[in-house]
């Protein structure tokens, strides 16, 4: 990458994972504080509505990402008259996505019942006034995120990050107080309310000030061929983003019917834990994006490739290895933060790692075919993967439980969006045969695997619990997981890369300083 690009992935990654790093801690505090004072019939409704606004989510269409790929170049040669043309119309789309959003969440009301499977929750509050209150937070959001697309598309996602998680972090430390005061769930989720409003207003208005001429009212509509290409973009990717709601939004009402409510509770732990581990090590991938969008409008098919190589290489070893601490700490943790009673199988731990592993590793794949403008492309496979993943998910569910679920969801979506985001870019960008990375991605799980089963022998033979064994044990697992990678990777071309190229251009620019 060239070095500006460089700079600003270096950059929008340190700004996220620090944010990250701390919402993350306060999330822990607050779900403890959450548990202790509402108990799981809350925390299991809670993660029911949750998934049920993913699930409406999909109104988004998708249009975000087909503006951000249009953005990318205006921006790169400073086309103001375009930019300002393109977001006008994100801004019209938003409005009516966050109206139809709103209207569609009141017509699911009369099937709430149906989705809470025979029990009746433990719950002072009015359901139907929670689940409004829900769903306005989702619909609200859109009225203003628009805004974002711009700062995003800039490789200035970092400015998003800081304030997103700046508010995120004021919103854990009211819902806290509050939640240990009163025990008040109406409150808890006001104070949502109120931090999601302010925050999409405030980043708004940082947009507005990074990009004065956003707000002049006179703007040249979009010709009809680039109106006509935008909604191509958009259609495809509705197909694609709706087979992903799904996809990603089914497994605690499939658990509901097929297992039990409370379940949905007990797994909802593990969950946090996993996205509390992601949101963090997300924030490397993610702070790449617009550079990767910079970087396939710009340089040679070789340079995409070798760049993408490194991607996979980063994700791989990042992934890997917070999916093996995810199986091997986890129950540990939940027991004690949350008590013994919330542990878990250890064959579901493994489903929700592999699920996990699964999902994040496909980040390279899925950010070079955005980037790259292959909409129309695989559009169906998250409908194929949806499709497969409530079959299976009810098929597994019944006959070995729990974990069959998770199961499920890593197979659809290996099988589909796995599948076809690497042949797409191999064949189409790279022009190269996409075995190679089929042969790449196995290896890459065999060595992981090994790696982790290694790491997680040597930490059953520390004699020490509690709390202290607890931690050493995560320090020795640290150190001999990524020990044993780096021993088997540091004659590899990607971790060369890595350290002469990125991390060597990084401290050269800090000794110079």
């Amino acid at each position: 990458m060239s070095d500006s690009r460089t700079k600003n992935s270096a950059r929008n990654a340190a700004v996220s994972i620090g944010f990250y790093a701390v919402y993350t801690l306060m999330s822990f505090i607050v779900r403890k504080i959450f548990i202790d004072a509402l108990g799981n019939d809350y925390l299991s409704v809670s993660g029911l509505f949750s998934n049920i606004l993913t699930m409406l989510s999909f109104a988004e269409l998708g249009i975000g990402n087909a503006i951000i790929f249009n953005l990318y170049r205006p921006i790169a040669i400073g086309d103001k008259e375009k930019i300002k043309s393109l977001m006008k119309l994100y801004q019209k789309a938003y409005t009516i996505i966050g109206t139809g959003v709103f209207v569609v969440g009141l017509c699911l009301i009369p099937f709430l019942d149906y989705l809470i499977k025979g029990e009746t929750p433990d719950i002072k509050e009015n359901i139907i006034l929670l689940y409004v209150l829900y769903l306005f937070n989702t619909a609200s959001s859109y009225f203003f995120s628009y805004k974002q697309a711009i700062i995003t598309a800039n490789q200035k996602n970092y400015i998003v990050s800081a304030y997103t998680n700046s508010f995120r972090i004021i919103q854990m430390v009211f819902q806290g107080i509050f939640l240990y005061v009163t025990h008040n769930f109406l409150v808890y989720l006001l104070i949502q309310i109120a931090c999601t409003i302010i925050n999409n207003a405030m980043l708004a208005r940082k947009s507005n000030k990074l990009y004065p001429f956003m707000c002049e009212k006179e703007y040249t509509p979009i010709s009809k061929e680039e109106r006509k290409t935008v909604f191509t973009n958009v259609k495809a990717l509705f197909f694609y983003k709706l087979g992903s709601t799904v996809l990603n939004g089914t497994n605690n009402i499939i658990m509901t019917k097929v297992i039990t409510l409370s379940s949905v509770g007990l797994v909802s732990n593990y969950g946090m834990i996993i996205t509390a581990v992601s949101a963090i090590v997300d924030q490397i991938p993610n702070a790449v994006v617009a550079s990767v969008g910079n970087l396939n409008a710009s340089e040679s098919n070789e340079k995409k490739y070798k760049i993408f190589r490194v991607m996979l290489f980063v994700c791989v070893w990042l992934y890997g290895f917070c999916a093996s601490g995810v199986y091997w700490f986890s129950n540990d943790f939940v027991s004690i933060v949350f008590g013994k009673e919330w542990v878990i199988d250890p064959i579901v731990v493994f489903a929700l790692a592999l699920h996990f592993y699964v999902s994040s590793v496909s980040q390279p794949s899925y950010t070079y075919r955005t980037t790259l403008g292959y909409f129309v492309q695989g559009r169906f496979a998250p409908l194929a993967a949806s499709v497969i993943n409530v079959v299976l998910s009810i098929v597994l569910g019944k006959t070995i439980g729990l974990s069959g679920i998770f199961f499920a969801t890593s197979i659809a979506r290996f099988f589909t969006m796995g599948l076809i985001d690497p042949i797409l870019i191999y064949k189409k960008c790279f022009k190269k045969n996409p075995v190679i990375y089929y042969i790449r991605y196995f290896v890459y799980i065999g060595i992981i695997l090994a790696i982790s089963f290694v790491s997680g022998f040597a930490i059953k033979l520390i004699p020490v619990d509690g709390i202290i064994g607890f931690a050493v044990k995560i320090i020795v697992f640290t150190i001999i997981f990524n020990a044993l990678t780096l021993l088997v990777s540091f004659k590899t071309e990607e971790f060369k890369y890595i350290k002469n190229d990125v991390l060597g251009n990084v401290i050269k620019k800090v000794l110079h300083k």
